[in-house]
Protein backbone atom coordinates (compact mmCIF):
# COMPACT_ATOMS: atom_id res chain seq x y z
CA UNK A 1 0.00 0.00 0.00
CA UNK A 2 1.44 3.47 -1.03
CA UNK A 3 1.69 6.64 1.22
CA UNK A 4 -1.58 8.29 -0.80
CA UNK A 5 -3.77 5.28 -0.32
CA UNK A 6 -2.44 4.57 3.43
CA UNK A 7 -4.09 8.21 3.65
CA UNK A 8 -7.48 6.63 2.76
CA UNK A 9 -7.23 4.25 6.14
CA UNK A 10 -6.63 7.62 8.01
CA UNK A 11 -8.95 9.13 10.78
CA UNK A 12 -11.22 11.62 8.60
CA UNK A 13 -10.38 14.07 11.82
CA UNK A 14 -6.86 14.08 11.52
CA UNK A 15 -6.65 14.30 7.84
CA UNK A 16 -8.71 17.48 8.11
CA UNK A 17 -6.54 18.74 10.75
CA UNK A 18 -3.18 18.29 8.69
CA UNK A 19 -5.16 19.45 5.37
CA UNK A 20 -5.66 23.01 7.71
CA UNK A 21 -2.31 23.41 8.94
CA UNK A 22 -1.30 23.04 5.14
CA UNK A 23 -3.31 25.91 4.01
CA UNK A 24 -1.67 28.49 6.35
CA UNK A 25 -4.31 27.81 9.24
CA UNK A 26 -6.58 29.54 6.95
CA UNK A 27 -10.54 28.53 7.31
CA UNK A 28 -10.90 30.78 4.02
CA UNK A 29 -8.44 29.32 1.80
CA UNK A 30 -10.47 27.46 -1.41
CA UNK A 31 -8.02 24.85 -1.95
CA UNK A 32 -8.71 23.86 1.69
CA UNK A 33 -12.59 23.81 1.04
CA UNK A 34 -12.06 21.50 -2.09
CA UNK A 35 -9.66 19.53 -0.01
CA UNK A 36 -12.54 19.44 2.73
CA UNK A 37 -15.27 18.42 0.21
CA UNK A 38 -13.12 15.83 -1.29
CA UNK A 39 -12.05 14.46 1.80
CA UNK A 40 -16.09 14.42 3.17
CA UNK A 41 -16.63 12.72 -0.19
CA UNK A 42 -14.10 9.83 0.28
CA UNK A 43 -14.78 9.27 3.60
CA UNK A 44 -18.93 8.56 2.48
CA UNK A 45 -17.66 5.70 0.24
CA UNK A 46 -16.41 3.76 2.47
CA UNK A 47 -19.49 4.34 5.62
CA UNK A 48 -23.11 2.08 5.80
CA UNK A 49 -25.59 2.30 2.91
CA UNK A 50 -27.92 4.99 5.00
CA UNK A 51 -24.76 7.13 5.48
CA UNK A 52 -23.13 6.91 2.46
CA UNK A 53 -26.58 8.30 0.26
CA UNK A 54 -27.11 10.86 2.89
CA UNK A 55 -23.23 12.05 2.67
CA UNK A 56 -23.49 11.77 -1.29
CA UNK A 57 -26.67 13.87 -2.01
CA UNK A 58 -24.98 16.72 0.94
CA UNK A 59 -21.39 16.40 -1.43
CA UNK A 60 -23.20 16.16 -4.82
CA UNK A 61 -24.73 19.86 -3.77
CA UNK A 62 -21.52 21.42 -2.07
CA UNK A 63 -19.26 19.49 -4.53
CA UNK A 64 -21.59 21.40 -7.77
CA UNK A 65 -22.34 24.81 -6.25
CA UNK A 66 -19.08 25.82 -4.62
CA UNK A 67 -16.26 23.92 -6.21
CA UNK A 68 -16.81 23.13 -9.12
CA UNK A 69 -19.17 26.20 -10.71
CA UNK A 70 -17.44 28.64 -8.05
CA UNK A 71 -13.88 27.33 -7.67
CA UNK A 72 -13.75 26.13 -10.75
CA UNK A 73 -11.99 22.92 -9.17
CA UNK A 74 -13.14 18.93 -9.50
CA UNK A 75 -12.20 16.35 -7.67
CA UNK A 76 -13.25 13.23 -8.61
CA UNK A 77 -14.59 11.44 -5.39
CA UNK A 78 -12.70 8.20 -5.98
CA UNK A 79 -9.92 9.82 -6.61
CA UNK A 80 -7.18 9.13 -3.72
CA UNK A 81 -5.05 11.80 -1.95
CA UNK A 82 -2.41 11.37 0.38
CA UNK A 83 -2.09 13.36 3.73
CA UNK A 84 -1.00 16.94 3.78
CA UNK A 85 -1.23 17.84 -0.06
CA UNK A 86 -1.51 21.40 -0.68
CA UNK A 87 -4.13 23.21 -3.67
CA UNK A 88 -2.29 26.62 -3.48
CA UNK A 89 -4.22 28.00 -6.30
CA UNK A 90 -7.51 26.20 -6.93
CA UNK A 91 -9.00 27.23 -10.06
CA UNK A 92 -9.23 25.09 -13.25
CA UNK A 93 -7.51 22.35 -11.04
CA UNK A 94 -8.80 18.68 -12.32
CA UNK A 95 -7.80 15.39 -10.53
CA UNK A 96 -10.13 12.14 -12.24
CA UNK A 97 -11.00 8.98 -10.28
CA UNK A 98 -8.59 6.62 -8.72
CA UNK A 99 -5.59 9.25 -9.83
CA UNK A 100 -2.98 8.57 -6.49
CA UNK A 101 -1.44 12.02 -5.22
CA UNK A 102 1.09 11.39 -2.88
CA UNK A 103 1.77 13.21 0.58
CA UNK A 104 2.82 16.35 0.77
CA UNK A 105 2.47 17.12 -2.69
CA UNK A 106 1.58 20.86 -4.39
CA UNK A 107 -0.98 21.71 -7.23
CA UNK A 108 -1.43 24.81 -8.47
CA UNK A 109 -3.72 26.44 -10.93
CA UNK A 110 -4.37 25.33 -14.42
CA UNK A 111 -3.26 22.06 -13.64
CA UNK A 112 -4.91 18.61 -15.25
CA UNK A 113 -4.70 15.29 -14.18
CA UNK A 114 -6.64 12.94 -17.13
CA UNK A 115 -6.58 9.32 -17.93
CA UNK A 116 -6.32 8.12 -21.50
CA UNK A 117 -8.35 6.09 -23.83
CA UNK A 118 -7.78 2.27 -24.04
CA UNK A 119 -6.99 1.15 -21.00
CA UNK A 120 -9.07 -2.03 -19.84
CA UNK A 121 -10.11 -0.05 -17.00
CA UNK A 122 -10.05 3.60 -15.61
CA UNK A 123 -7.74 2.62 -12.85
CA UNK A 124 -5.07 1.51 -15.03
CA UNK A 125 -5.40 5.08 -17.30
CA UNK A 126 -4.15 7.83 -14.65
CA UNK A 127 -1.38 9.16 -13.19
CA UNK A 128 -0.12 8.05 -10.30
CA UNK A 129 1.95 10.59 -8.32
CA UNK A 130 4.44 10.33 -5.63
CA UNK A 131 5.46 12.05 -2.30
CA UNK A 132 6.31 15.76 -2.32
CA UNK A 133 5.75 16.14 -5.52
CA UNK A 134 5.35 20.18 -7.12
CA UNK A 135 3.23 20.39 -10.24
CA UNK A 136 3.69 24.13 -11.76
CA UNK A 137 0.86 26.16 -12.99
CA UNK A 138 -0.94 24.93 -16.21
CA UNK A 139 0.93 21.47 -16.29
CA UNK A 140 -0.99 18.19 -17.88
CA UNK A 141 -0.26 15.09 -16.59
CA UNK A 142 -1.86 12.48 -18.72
CA UNK A 143 -2.03 8.29 -18.99
CA UNK A 144 -0.98 5.79 -16.84
CA UNK A 145 2.58 7.21 -15.91
CA UNK A 146 4.27 7.75 -12.66
CA UNK A 147 6.09 10.43 -10.98
CA UNK A 148 8.33 9.89 -8.72
CA UNK A 149 9.07 11.03 -5.22
CA UNK A 150 9.86 14.20 -4.34
CA UNK A 151 10.11 15.40 -8.44
CA UNK A 152 9.04 19.04 -10.13
CA UNK A 153 6.65 19.37 -13.21
CA UNK A 154 7.08 23.02 -14.20
CA UNK A 155 4.45 25.13 -15.88
CA UNK A 156 2.75 24.54 -19.02
CA UNK A 157 4.70 20.84 -18.96
CA UNK A 158 2.68 18.87 -20.86
CA UNK A 159 3.64 15.03 -19.13
CA UNK A 160 2.83 11.66 -20.49
CA UNK A 161 5.71 9.53 -20.01
CA UNK A 162 7.42 8.38 -16.24
CA UNK A 163 9.03 10.85 -14.51
CA UNK A 164 11.73 9.52 -12.20
CA UNK A 165 12.11 10.58 -8.29
CA UNK A 166 13.85 14.01 -7.81
CA UNK A 167 13.70 14.99 -11.73
CA UNK A 168 12.48 17.94 -13.19
CA UNK A 169 9.80 18.12 -16.34
CA UNK A 170 9.86 21.34 -18.35
CA UNK A 171 7.52 22.90 -20.79
CA UNK A 172 10.23 24.28 -23.68
CA UNK A 173 11.41 27.73 -23.07
CA UNK A 174 9.77 30.92 -24.28
CA UNK A 175 11.66 32.27 -27.24
CA UNK A 176 12.44 35.89 -26.79
CA UNK A 177 12.64 37.82 -29.97
CA UNK A 178 14.83 40.75 -29.82
CA UNK A 179 12.80 44.11 -30.24
CA UNK A 180 14.72 44.73 -33.72
CA UNK A 181 13.55 41.39 -35.22
CA UNK A 182 10.33 41.91 -33.51
CA UNK A 183 9.79 45.12 -35.27
CA UNK A 184 11.02 43.46 -38.72
CA UNK A 185 8.64 40.44 -38.65
CA UNK A 186 5.84 43.16 -38.02
CA UNK A 187 6.86 45.17 -40.95
CA UNK A 188 6.57 42.21 -42.96
CA UNK A 189 3.65 40.99 -41.77
CA UNK A 190 1.72 43.99 -42.56
CA UNK A 191 0.21 44.34 -46.27
CA UNK A 192 1.83 46.79 -48.65
CA UNK A 193 -1.73 48.69 -49.87
CA UNK A 194 0.97 51.05 -51.69
CA UNK A 195 1.21 48.81 -54.32
CA UNK A 196 -0.72 49.12 -57.67
CA UNK A 197 -2.06 45.11 -59.55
Amino acid sequence: MGAAEAASTAPLRTLLREDFERHSRSLVHPGLHALVVHRIGFWGLSQPAPVRRAVKVAHRLVNRLVIQNLYGTEIADEAIIGRRVAIGHHQAVQIPAFAVIGDDSTLRSGITIGFTDGAETRREAVPHIGRDVSIGPGAVLVGAITVGDGAQIGPNANVSTDVPAGATAFAPPARILRPQARAQGAQRAEPDHTRTA
